[in-house]
């Protein structure tokens, strides 16, 4: 029986963020994509822990990443690996930014939300910058208003992890952009040191999504910490 990889999207973001990763791995593991769709980082945890088998690694982007590394922390025993990019585990710089941000896309102003937001997701200058970004857009158009909502809400709500990611004992990858203008890559330099068992990999010329950005990279990376793990 194939072994699962758990997949969890950026905000806003869909399996389109993992394409091409999906098309090389699938043929080795077991694929599961969740969207969050919850209010609180806790709430998401749970959705995620009752939709995966009993054991499984997990990769995330941007709020999926926050999420992995969150399911790490609450279950280690069923967590055999975890890559986490893009994504910090401090507290959420701003909370009423993220709220007014939630209320802005209820009361329609999702277009604009994404817009602003799509401008700082890819580097422009790389090869694959703007086609990124525009991929952002798509995928946040197509998200549910109230997912998307209830998205921010979540990333509102985000506390200090920092402290307990030393407890993280599985074999970690820190995948990062160069450029990422969301979360530095010293966020991602700190958390591969700071987990027990943790690898750093930088894609020059890259922003907040490697996956799309530099897919050939980003998957060779994956591949070869899925292979560590043991999934592959």
């Amino acid at each position: 029986m194939m072994q699962t990889l758990v997949m969890i999207p950026a905000f806003g973001c869909d399996e389109r963020l993992y394409a091409p990763q999906v098309a090389v791995l699938k043929k080795h593991v077991r694929i599961q994509i969740i969207v969050p769709n919850a209010v609180s980082y806790e709430a998401m945890v749970a959705d995620v822990l009752n939709k995966a088998p009993d054991e499984f690694a997990i990769l995330g982007t941007s709020m999926g990443g926050r999420l992995a590394l969150e399911v790490a922390l609450a279950a280690p025993e069923r967590v055999e690996g975890l890559c986490v990019i893009g994504a910090g585990a401090g507290p959420v710089a701003d909370a009423s930014a993220g709220l007014k941000r939630s209320q802005r896309i209820r009361s329609g102003e999702q277009a604009q939300v994404i817009a602003e937001m799509a401008e700082k997701i890819a580097h422009l200058a790389g090869p694959r910058g703007a086609a990124t970004r525009q991929a952002f857009i798509n995928m946040g158009m197509a998200c549910d208003r109230e997912t998307l909502a209830r998205q921010s809400d979540a990333l509102a709500g985000r506390v200090d992890r920092w402290p307990q990611v030393p407890e993280i004992s599985c074999l970690t990858l820190c995948l990062w952009g160069e450029h990422d203008q969301f979360s530095p890559a010293a966020d991602g330099l700190r958390l591969a040191h700071d987990v027990m068992e943790g690898g750093y990999t930088e894609l020059p010329d890259c922003g907040h999504f490697p996956t799309l950005e530099y897919p050939d990279a980003a998957t060779e990376s994956i591949v070869a910490w899925l292979e560590d793990v043991g999934l592959m």
